[in-house]
């Protein structure tokens, strides 16, 4: 079976003149090699332009003549073997050197020691390729769940000799193809050196992937300032723009430290209402309380909600600038990840500090994160893009670079990258086991491969590839290769019923794999396609004065709904690729892998509907402010899924609880006031009222009906006052308790226990 399905009979041969279809590649044939008329034995064409050919000679008077063409004769020289037939060793050959005797051809001479020999030469020149051509016949198998397969090759002879009776083959493989000069004679230039000349020679410069340049030398693709770096919600310097106005410069503070206007002195009374701490009893309040607490900030009074406690920073997080120019920085990094993904170029994102800001370090790691993050929201793959923490450096401003990393120096011995999700390079060798001829100047059709394989008609949903659909899935057919060679890629004549029923395109085939190859849009299977993002904690890193350092995985989910409109069931296969640097969370359980792409498969009932989840991840360094709403949600997704440590965990549930009293407080507050001002209003109008009914003569007792009503509203004002002071002063214990623990939270370490950190990102040293 095995040796039947490495010489496939090329069962059918259509010969057909050539010369308008050669015309077009370049003129007039080229001259073939001749061996003292000696016929070809075999020729094998290959895919990446050469043939192979064979031929028997025999050896008369010792002395046998080869004329090689100028043009061929350094392929023919690189690959010429010359045997004798019998023993098989080698024989030796001669040529010429005087080119002006020959012209355009040299002539070889070989010799033998005996008078009659026969030799066996084999050599390789420049051929063009053969193209493949494929038929697939469905609905008129033998048995049901099969497909005939037909596979054709086109050969053109443009040697300028007959191929009269030779054994003709076609094949393909990882084989490497190149030219090199044999022929001519090289000579090597060497320096003449006197006796009193001496060197002394400096030892190259080092290389490596990044090479670390002086400042300005580097190959800087983008530059960003502070104010171009968007900040993401969570962040603790996240504002947004439509809630809050932006304050006075002088009112800004250290979104990572200290909050505006708060100073830790302790030798000043402050009188404000504090929170006794106390792990037993809890807090107590106490109105007017003067006390001596170097925990207690000093506080200009304000109209805010701000509380400032034992050094945490302030609950909400500050205004943005006035001049913000996060909108440009936008612009760069869109045109920047388009750019990227178009290219492929790896690039490095060097992150800059400000010599007068605290936490240097972080801060510039931090921007080098924001910019790699909005790369990858902009779809570039996260392996392409990778930071550096540069912290302070003299004459560079806050912010971030964006530097092309150099290729790894060939010279330095450095292997060639590999592309790991690369399909394998597979082989092909189809051979006639009967002889045929191809006139030169013509083409050859022959038949390399008609079997029955497994298949069936099915869809494929492709939204990713060049010509693809994000709507319908196209009607295609799923085959196997029944071969033990690589089916090379080609264009496919689909027929049915017969007649033809569409066309396609097939990427190549791997023996015995199987191929889903789309020919027809028939909108029988319609899909909706939702693309959703989440971040979510996965490993907490650091945590100091209630901002947090996580690394965030980055989810990514496609929803997909599959309606049939067909009459019976079918079975659409969904194309999805997974980009460098994501993993694969959850995905339908049935799929194949083809090339670089998943295949999944989906059974659909005939007109019902099935629904597809993906969801893929990518993780991702990210500053949190854990007073920010938006923190505290992804915090609480991370405390149900996280495996941490039950001190942890207990720390983690008691700050989300008490946020969650934060949270029902200022509702209540905002419902209390509204309520309250909707009285105050109610209030005016009966006043209003019963001084227009006092002028009145008989109006006295509608007065007296609302002079009751407006002092049961009074009333009402009262108690909802008295109960906007309760909840308020509950509102600020809560708040006190939120930043004593946030203050007291410790997180274990990170890499002690081998989790990721942001230095994961950074270079090593």
């Amino acid at each position: 079976m095995k040796r039947a399905l490495a010489r496939i009979l090329f069962a059918t041969v259509a010969t057909f003149s050539a010369a308008s279809a050669l015309g077009g590649c370049g003129g007039s044939l080229k001259s073939h090699i001749r061996v003292d008329d000696v016929a070809l034995g075999r020729v094998v064409v290959y895919r990446n332009g050469v043939a192979f050919y064979e031929r028997h000679a025999f050896v008369k008077g010792g002395r046998l003549t080869v004329v090689v063409p100028r043009d061929r004769v350094d392929d023919f020289l690189k690959s010429l073997t010359v045997v004798d037939a019998k023993t098989r060793e080698p024989l030796p050959v001669s040529f010429p050197r005087d080119q002006g005797d020959y012209g355009q051809y040299v002539e070889m001479s070989l010799s033998v020691d005996t008078a009659d020999a026969e030799v066996l030469l084999t050599y390789v020149t420049e051929s063009p390729a053969w193209k493949p051509s494929y038929r697939l016949v469905v609905g008129d198998g033998k048995q049901k769940g099969t497909v005939m397969i037909e596979g054709w090759a086109i050969v053109d002879n443009t040697s300028g000799e007959d191929w009269n009776d030779v054994i003709l083959g076609v094949g393909s493989s990882s084989a490497m193809s190149f030219r090199y000069d044999l022929w001519s004679v090289k000579t090597v230039a060497r320096q003449t050196l006197a006796s009193q000349d001496s060197f002394a020679v400096a030892p190259p410069t080092a290389q490596s992937s990044y090479t670390q340049q002086e400042q300005g030398a580097a190959n800087v693709v983008a530059n960003l300032d502070d104010s171009e770096i968007r900040r993401p919600v969570g962040h603790p310097e996240y504002v947004d723009p439509s809630a809050v106005q932006p304050a006075p410069a002088a009112d800004y503070g250290d979104a990572y430290g200290t909050a505006a206007g708060a100073s830790y002195d302790g030798d000043e009374e402050s009188e404000v209402v504090v929170a006794e701490r106390s792990s037993k009893k809890g807090g107590k309040r106490k109105k007017g309380h003067k006390a001596k607490d170097k925990r207690v900030a000093k506080a200009e009074p304000r109209t805010d909600d701000r509380i400032v406690v034992g050094g945490a920073r302030a609950a909400e997080p500050p205004p943005a600038p006035r001049d913000t120019r996060a909108g440009e920085g936008d612009a760069k990094v869109r045109q920047l990840a388009d750019n990227l993904r178009a290219t492929g170029q790896n690039i490095v994102v060097e992150g800059y500090a400000d010599p007068n800001e605290p936490d240097a370090d972080q801060r510039s790691l931090d921007r080098a994160n924001m910019v790699r993050n909005q790369l990858i929201d902009n779809g570039v793959p996260p392996a392409q893009v990778r930071v550096v923490n540069r912290g302070v450096v003299a004459g560079q401003a806050a912010g971030a670079r964006i530097v092309a990393e150099e290729a790894e120096v060939a010279a330095a011995g450095a292997p060639t990258p590999v592309d790991d999700d690369a399909p394998p390079v597979g082989e092909s060798h189809f051979v006639a086991e009967k002889p045929m001829t191809v006139g030169a100047g013509t083409s050859v059709m022959a038949s390399m491969l008609r079997e029955q394989a497994t298949g069936e008609v099915a869809y494929l949903y492709d939204a990713e590839s060049e010509r693809g659909n994000d709507r319908f899935a196209f009607l295609a057919v799923r085959i196997k290769n029944p071969t033990a060679y690589t089916l090379e890629p080609g264009p496919v004549v689909v027929y049915g019923d017969g007649r033809v029923i569409g066309e396609g395109l097939t990427e190549p085939i791997p023996p015995h794999a199987n191929v889903v190859i789309p020919f027809a849009l028939d909108r029988q299977i319609v899909v909706e396609r939702l693309d959703e993002q989440e971040h979510r904690v996965s490993q907490l890193v650091t945590l100091q004065r209630g901002i947090l350092t996580a690394e965030v995985q980055q989810i990514k989910k496609t929803r997909l709904t599959v309606t049939s409109r067909l009459r019976e069931d079918t079975t659409v296969y969904i194309r999805h690729t997974v980009g460098k640097g994501w993993t694969l969370l959850d995905a339908p359980e049935t799929f194949e892998r083809i090339a670089d792409a998943h295949l999944f498969a989906i059974p659909v009932e005939a007109g019902k509907t099935a629904m597809v989840e993906i969801s893929e991840a990518t993780p991702l360094t990210r500053t949190l402010d854990l007073n920010h709403d938006a923190t505290l949600d992804m915090m609480k997704v991370f405390v149900e899924t996280a495996e941490s440590s039950p001190e942890l965990e207990a720390q983690l549930r008691e700050l989300l609880g008490v946020h969650r009293e934060m949270v029902d407080g200022k509702e209540k507050m905002d419902s209390l006031r509204r309520r309250a001002a909707e009285y105050r209003v109610r209030m005016d109008e009966l006043t209003a009222q019963i001084l227009t009914l006092k002028a009145v003569k008989h109006g006295g007792d509608l007065v007296k009906h609302l002079d009751a009503k407006l002092k049961d509203i009074s009333n009402r004002v009262q108690k909802t006052t008295i109960e906007i002071v309760d909840t308020e002063e509950k509102l600020m214990l809560a708040k006190v308790r939120f930043q004593d623990m946030l203050a007291e939270l410790r997180l274990p370490d990170a890499m002690a226990a081998g989790g990721s950190t942001a230095a994961n990102h950074a270079p090593a040293p």
